[in-house]
């Protein structure tokens, strides 16, 4: 591709050499350019540029570089000019204005100039290889909060320990099972016995015998001699001492048989998460309760009301704010050996959006409760209140996602999802003289949604703004126009 002067004689001191030279013109040399042609030549054909382009500007420096490269280019003032551009330059000679056409050929290289700080939709889409469209709604459930439904849903919170887990035990037995390590003393009522020398030279004194120690088999078993094989897994250490006497009754002198735990492998409990010091705890044999395991494990790591306590036992888990266990003592439950107890920082928080005074200067807000509890009211005034200016107050919401069987409670058809977890939205009108009442009894649950909506009002008032601020532009940009032709006339 080549750029070639048709008639350089037209341009003052223009001097125009090939192979990526350039001419720089001061701008009254700009302004003679009416009569320059320039013809392009671009894969043999030819684009001329016919009454050439007219260009008065206040910028004392210019500068048209005509490259005869590869890629050769037209730049104005530093600004390149592609291909594509060059040919709206044609456009520029209907321009009359000075101002109009300095803007115009500033803005021809499109909006690549302009700050963004992203793809736009059209490009997302346009340059995708391949994928999935669909505007299939998510179906949910829309619940009035009302007098009707404000009694199930004052309730803080419906999952607890007391309430999932149905032993209701004091505390549990401890039994010895598979691995555990046990110390074994055999004692004899006289000396000579089956375990216990005679009165002879050099006899130890007493009459009892510790055996080794030994660990439980897999079969749940420990061996002792004379005795055999005694099944000890899921006994206590007073059933195993019964079980060895039996044996032994009839073959030594009125036995007895004191059995100790000396390593605790069965009876444990994991404590994980963000505790001080997580591991593996032996249960005591007088029970322990949660947060006597917790603190046996140096504590959390964080405040109550930011940690969340989760307790797996026998297939099922349950997830409990530990501020919520140390307020109520009936959710300081014992703890059963095998038990997993897993605490993780989380600070439970909602998200405010929508015609919040919060939102004014147009962030949208992620918010802590900072309590155990928090109610409608109380997330409304944390998130600043409802915009007078915006908002319409018979439209508030609150998104979350609701267990299939708390829904049914209000009598709703369940039968449509599929999910046992249901997408469901509150709506609450505070333009009801009773809705502030209501909002103060709702519990706010964490990770749920609080949406405003505007007032319809809002988007004709939007439509005047943009109106308005399109006149203002036109009107300055028509009174800089006109101030640009008078210093160029003065000027020139």
């Amino acid at each position: 591709m080549q750029l070639v002067p048709q008639n350089s004689a037209a341009i003052p001191g223009a001097a125009f050499i090939r192979a990526e030279a350039s001419c720089r013109l001061s701008p009254r040399e700009l302004a003679g350019l009416k009569d320059v042609k320039l013809a392009v030549k671009f894969g043999g054909r030819s684009r001329h540029l016919r009454g050439g382009v007219k260009v008065k500007t206040t910028l004392w420096l210019a500068t048209i570089n005509l490259v005869g490269a590869i890629h050769p280019a037209l730049t104005v003032d530093g600004r390149q000019l592609s291909w594509s551009v060059i040919k709206r330059m044609e456009l520029l000679q209907r321009l009359r204005s000075p101002l109009i056409a300095t803007v115009a050929a500033a803005l021809l290289p499109g909006c690549a100039l302009l700050p963004e700080t992203g793809p736009k939709s059209d490009a997302v889409e346009g340059f995708a290889t391949a994928g999935l469209r669909s505007t299939a709604a998510l179906p949910y459930a829309l619940v009035d909060v009302s007098a009707d439904t404000i009694g199930f849903l004052s309730q803080p919170n419906l999952i607890t320990f007391r309430g999932e887990f149905s032993d209701k035990r004091p505390k549990p037995t401890q039994v010895v099972g598979i691995g555990d390590v046990l110390n074994m003393s055999i004692f004899e009522a006289a000396p000579g016995g089956l375990f216990t020398p005679g009165q002879s030279a050099g006899a130890r004194p007493g009459n009892f015998v510790d055996l080794p120690p030994q660990a439980v088999d897999q079969r749940g078993s420990v061996y002792v001699p004379y005795a055999g094989e005694i099944p000890a897994a899921g006994r206590t250490i007073p059933e195993i001492q019964r079980a060895v006497v039996a044996r032994l009754q009839n073959r030594a002198i009125e036995p007895q048989v004191v059995v100790s735990l000396n390593q605790q492998h069965a009876s444990v409990v994991s404590v994980l998460g963000d505790v001080t010091s997580p591991g593996v705890l032996a249960l005591n044999s007088v029970g322990e309760r949660l947060l006597a395991l917790i603190a046996r494990a140096g504590g959390p790591r964080f405040e109550a009301i930011e940690s969340y306590v989760t307790l797996q036992r026998d297939g099922k888990q349950v997830r409990v704010l530990l501020s919520r266990v140390v307020h109520d003592p009936r959710e300081n439950i014992f703890i059963r050996p095998n038990d997993v107890i897993f605490l993780t920082h989380e600070a439970p928080s909602f998200t405010a959006l929508g015609a919040l005074n919060q939102n004014v200067f147009g962030f949208n807000s992620e918010i802590a409760f900072d309590v155990e509890t928090l109610t409608l009211a109380q997330a409304i005034g944390k998130a600043g209140g409802l915009n007078d200016q915006q908002s319409d107050p018979a439209e508030v919401y609150v998104y979350r996602y609701e267990d299939r069987h708390f829904l049914e409670k209000f009598g709703i058809d369940t039968t449509r999802f599929t999910y046992d977890r249901i997408p469901t939205i509150y709506h609450v009108n505070l333009r009801d003289p009773s809705g502030y009442l209501l909002a103060a009894g709702f519990q706010i649950h964490t990770k749920d949604v609080m949406y405003v909506a505007n007032a319809r009002v809002v988007d004709y008032y939007k439509l005047l703004t943009l109106i308005n601020n399109t006149a203002v532009t036109a009107s300055t940009v028509a009174n800089a126009t006109t101030n640009v032709n008078a210093a160029v006339k003065t000027r020139w």
